[in-house]
């Protein structure tokens, strides 16, 4: 059964009393995430199901995993920096080869 993008959600879930959360997803990278940390630390975080023909998985980690990052703020001259530090680095490597 293929699922729209739309339709392809992922879910966390968890409440004021408990410790722990659900994370429901169909993203492929997230999977692959939570699968790696379910086979490091399997007291802390595992599968509890596989659902749409294993297309989404529902993982309990506990709930201070769960965190809301904005990301940095840059101003035009810091970006502009970033940029030339990466191109730098790139043409760098480049040479090495």
């Amino acid at each position: 059964m293929h699922l729209s993008k739309e339709e392809r959600e992922t879910i966390i879930c968890y409440n004021e009393a408990g410790e722990a959360a659900s994370v429901y997803t169909h993203n492929a990278a997230l999977r692959r995430k939570l699968e790696k940390l379910a086979q490091e630390r399997p007291a802390e975080c595992w599968l509890e199901k596989t659902s749409h023909d294993g297309q989404a998985v529902d993982y309990i980690v506990p709930k201070q995993w769960v965190k809301v990052n904005a990301g940095r703020l840059w101003t035009a001259e810091q970006r502009a920096a970033q940029v030339e530090r990466g191109r730098k680095l790139g043409s760098e490597r480049q040479n090495a080869r």
